[in-house]
């Protein structure tokens, strides 16, 4: 089971109405959206962070790590909007705070008025969509996900998908968690070279077997009659 399906089924709000937490999940993800103020912005984060955590009882520590991911990416995404930089011959100071040039390769770099606020803004604006993402699938068990979109009159279709990429993004981390121990205890991860060439066969391995579970679990829904509907109570 994937640490976010045992929280989600562990956690203090699991009983709690689904329509609910998916409601609010929704209204916070849209107010991250629609959101340009960085104090509100930074207060919803807050409030969603020690709702999950002290709330819902989800330990801090898990936490921090599945929020620390996203986050990388995002700070890599704000230095790009942030910083503006490239190649000229004469680089034009107008409308930087600050501003650098570099004779080598006549490289610049340079810090855009308004950008701070814009990068920030945008990095708050996600941030808090990710949080509320996350109150969402931590809370929420995928069962109770299948009843609220029945209950949305969502075609049968998007909640086959659903469910079948929710199951395949499982197998896939079960899969990977397997092999990458087993190469581990052999010492595959010993040194730069075996490194790579562990990888590679975990690469090669993890396409294989992921293929040899779809065709498993073909094979279970065929003999289940799937017509396409999950059935929830």
């Amino acid at each position: 089971m994937l640490i976010i399906d045992r929280f989600a089924y562990t956690n203090k709000f699991c009983n709690s109405n689904p329509y609910f937490k998916v409601t609010i999940s929704f209204l916070l993800i849209l107010l991250s959206i629609i959101s340009s103020n960085i104090y509100f912005l930074c207060l919803m984060i807050a409030g969603i962070v020690l709702t999950t955590i002290f709330g819902a009882g989800i330990p801090k520590q898990s936490y921090a790590k599945m929020i620390a991911a996203p986050a990388v990416y995002l700070l890599i995404s704000i230095f790009t909007i942030v910083f503006t930089f490239g190649f000229s011959d004469k680089a034009y100071t107008e409308g930087f705070i600050y501003f650098k040039q570099f004779h080598v390769l006549n490289f610049y770099i340079g810090l855009a008025e308004g950008a701070v606020k814009n990068g920030l803004t945008l990095g708050l604006r996600a941030l808090s969509g990710i949080a509320g993402m996350y109150f969402l699938i931590l809370t929420t068990p995928c069962s109770q996900q299948i009843k609220v979109m029945k209950k949305a009159k969502l075609p049968p279709v998007f909640i086959e998908l659903y469910v079948l990429t929710y199951r395949f993004i499982a197998i896939f981390f079960e899969e990977a968690i397997l092999i990458h121990t087993a190469q581990k205890m052999k010492f595959g991860y010993d040194g730069y070279k075996n490194s790579m060439n562990s990888l590679a066969v975990l690469i090669k391995i993890l396409f294989v077997r992921i293929m040899m579970r779809f065709k498993d679990m073909e094979s279970i829904l065929e003999l289940k009659h799937f017509d396409g509907n999950f059935y929830v109570d």
